[in-house]
């Protein structure tokens, strides 16, 4: 995955996180229900269509096949619980707690996909695995929360979850994006360096022609 993509997703990430812990006491569960199952459809989408469909220079798909399948079903995934929440919004008003939960482990689900597949060819520290294992346990604890009885705290830890995984993921995408960067660097430094020695050679290859000429003349 680009640093770039991957920045993007962590500032739109950060935003909803900070917006929920702002104005977690006057969100109703009907603008809770509508909001997430636009944000679940449009990170599917995203997904799809800038994540799974990214190519190299030479036109190959950047991602492997398991990779590729996996990122599929869970694009897939996302977008249809997002659009049946727009739908059926009345029917996951009464689940908001379990959505979320939901929502925090997708989120948990796309770092360790980040982790173990989407940063290559780049290796990221072991440390970050901690944050798909801090977002699993923010999941849980939503997941046994009664909406009408603990709505401060299902939107609490909904927030402090987003904003986790928004900046988890935005010092993610700096070591990526540096990695790449580095790469592109040492790339067009090798052919400098080919291109160099290849004309040396043919400054090499001339120049006994040159004498032999001039042998010739005399």
């Amino acid at each position: 995955m680009k640093g770039k993509n991957l920045f993007i997703t962590a500032l739109l990430a950060l935003v909803a996180g900070l917006l929920i812990l702002i104005l977690y006491r006057t969100l109703s569960c009907e603008s809770i229900v509508i909001g997430a199952g636009l944000v679940f459809v449009l990170a599917g989408v995203l997904n799809m269509t800038v994540f799974l469909g990214s190519r190299n220079r030479s036109g190959e798909a950047k991602m492997g096949a398991f990779s590729t399948a996996f990122g599929w079903v869970a694009s897939s995934a996302a977008v249809v619980l997002g659009l049946a929440m727009l739908i059926f919004g009345e029917t996951f008003s009464q689940m908001v707690s379990f959505m979320f939960a939901v929502l925090v482990l997708f989120a948990a689900c796309f770092q360790l996909f980040l982790l173990i597949f989407g940063c290559r060819p780049a290796k990221l520290p072991a440390w970050f695995f901690l944050l798909p294992a801090a977002l699993t346990g923010i999941a849980v604890y939503i997941w046994f929360q009664k909406p009408g009885f603990d709505n401060h705290a299902i939107m609490i830890w909904t927030g402090v979850g987003f904003t986790l995984f928004g900046l988890g993921t935005l010092i993610e995408s700096i070591f990526i994006g540096n990695f790449h960067r580095k790469v592109a660097k040492a790339q067009k430094e090798a052919a400098k360096q080919v291109a160099q020695e290849q004309t040396q050679h043919k400054n090499t290859d001339i120049k006994p022609d040159i004498k032999d000429d001039t042998a010739d003349s005399k």
